[in-house]
């Protein structure tokens, strides 16, 4: 027999070193690229301050993996990470 996770946790494991991209961020908060771009320039979603953006060239911004994910958590801790930042 092949060697299962046993828990969730084990299921996905995704690096914390390193940057994403906003298609990237967004992806992993379930929204579109645009509302995350919307939720950078507005520096805070639901009382949670969002990411800073790290400009790497006029074409190319990332964000560091690990101030993502912790962005993630804090969301998913607040429940729906779809609710328009207008409505926090």
């Amino acid at each position: 027999m092949h060697n299962q996770p046993t828990d969730q946790a084990s299921l996905v494991t995704l690096p914390i070193v390193g940057f994403y991209r906003a298609q990237q961020c967004a992806a992993l908060l379930g929204v579109s690229k645009s509302t995350f771009w919307l939720w950078a320039q507005q520096k805070i979603v639901q009382g949670i301050p969002v990411p800073q953006p790290i400009k790497l060239s006029p074409g190319v911004t990332v964000w560091k993996r690990s101030d993502v994910h912790a962005f993630c958590e804090q969301l998913a801790s607040l429940g729906d990470t779809t609710t328009p930042p207008e409505a926090a």
